[in-house]
């Protein structure tokens, strides 16, 4: 579980023709190279991830193409981890496999927080929608308040992401038997969380443009008497933060509905692994 939160499902596997898949399986219980098709598969998605995580765009779009491109990647991790090469090698590496497990937990345990907060921030800004036609600059003030609360948990949960990555990498040792099919499953799952850190920080700083664009139409529309500061423009937009963070609300419950089944199933196959069922 995560610390310092209380809060705390499946792809289709891309099937190999039989007599291709047999010809990897003869060589050795290790990988043979990176020129295996699942590896490279892998290694694409995990480029894809990040690239998308180095990108300068905030924007509600960049967040939607962020999310699927994190799915993609995690259903790529669940095709790897499908094959017996290496199901062999992780059921005898016991620590790595525990520190893996602990990491999909990390990550399923995040997502869920984000996913219970984009409900929570639903709510608010339907009372906010409601509250501005009626006037009602007090449900207005709360409800902006309770958004500020989301936007510190989520930078909190941000941090602790961050800090959760640095530590999978001292957390796996390194015995030759291992190195080559653990190395790529941790390359994937530090791609995941490092890319899942940008986007926390990428929908707070949505939320903290819609705050602030809330307040502005505060001024504009609750309190007529200060129509003098407003002006066309910056009402625009205003409304245009507005219903940025209402879509931004829908892609982020979508995408995080998805993510989660695809952690939640490489999470399993990795408990079958341990257990010997498979």
């Amino acid at each position: 579980m995560i610390p310092g939160f209380n809060r705390s499902i499946t792809f289709p596997m891309t099937q190999w023709p039989k007599k291709r898949a047999a010809a990897y399986h003869v060589r050795s219980v290790s990988l043979p190279c990176e020129s295996h098709p699942f590896i490279a598969n892998l290694k694409e998605k995990i480029n894809a991830v990040g690239s998308w995580a180095a990108g300068a765009d905030t924007s509600v779009a960049s967040i939607e193409a962020g999310l699927l491109d994190i799915e993609l990647l995690l259903s790529a991790v669940s095709e790897y981890l499908n094959l017996s090469e290496t199901k062999t090698v992780l059921q005898h590496t016991a620590a790595s496999t525990e520190c893996l497990l602990e990491s999909f937990l990390y990550l399923v345990d995040s997502y869920r927080l984000l996913q219970s907060e984009m409900v929570t921030m639903k709510q608010h800004h339907f009372e906010v929608q409601s509250a501005l036609r009626r006037h009602d600059s007090a449900l207005i003030a709360s409800s902006l308040k309770s958004q500020r609360r989301i936007e510190k948990e989520l930078s909190h949960l941000a941090a602790s992401l961050r800090a959760s990555t640095k530590s999978l990498h001292l957390s796996v040792s390194s015995d030759s038997s291992e190195v080559e099919i653990v190395e790529v499953l941790i390359e994937a799952i530090s791609a995941t969380s490092a890319a899942s850190v940008v986007l926390l920080n990428r929908v707070v700083a949505v939320l903290a443009a819609s705050s602030t664009a809330t307040a502005s139409m505060v001024s504009c529309t609750v309190r007529p008497f200060k129509m003098r500061s407003c002006n066309g423009e910056k009402e625009m937009v205003s409304h245009v933060k507005f219903e940025e963070l209402e879509g931004c609300i829908e892609i982020v419950e979508r995408g995080t509905e998805s993510v989660l089944r695809s952690l939640v199933n490489s999470r399993v196959l990795l408990l079958n692994i341990q257990s010997g069922l498979f």
